[in-house]
């Protein structure tokens, strides 16, 4: 995968919240794949996180990353410098919602044109 996650130890609770967002990530990138998420697609991801929509010939510079943050949103959001895609993870106070809604979210972050800023 382009977007390498950076898990916390394994075993931890951390991991273990980070482990159901990027499973429910992975099952949307493969919607996304299919053609089921309406105009989104894999270029829009890539952009939401890096500002392009194509890895470059050479790769990029700054290895592509998914860090893994609490929010009161599960909203992500993106370092476009960095090339970090920070996707919410939940806690044991704020659940992961249900694919539908998670989903919808994703949505909306990456139909942005703002590389992030929402």
């Amino acid at each position: 995968m382009l977007l390498q996650p950076q898990f916390s130890e394994e075993g931890s609770n951390k991991r273990s919240f980070e482990n159901k967002v990027y499973g429910a990530f992975t099952r949307y990138l493969r919607e996304v794949a299919g053609g089921r998420r309406g105009t989104v697609f894999l270029g829009k991801v890539l952009r939401f996180a890096t500002g392009s929509e194509e890895e470059p010939m050479l790769g990029f510079v700054l290895h592509p990353s998914i860090k893994f943050t609490v929010a009161g949103s599960f909203v992500p959001t993106a370092n476009t410098c960095a090339n970090t895609l920070n996707l919410p993870r939940p806690s044991p106070d704020t659940p992961l919602p249900p694919d539908q809604k998670l989903f919808h979210f994703y949505d909306l972050a990456f139909s942005n044109t703002y590389f992030g800023l929402i």
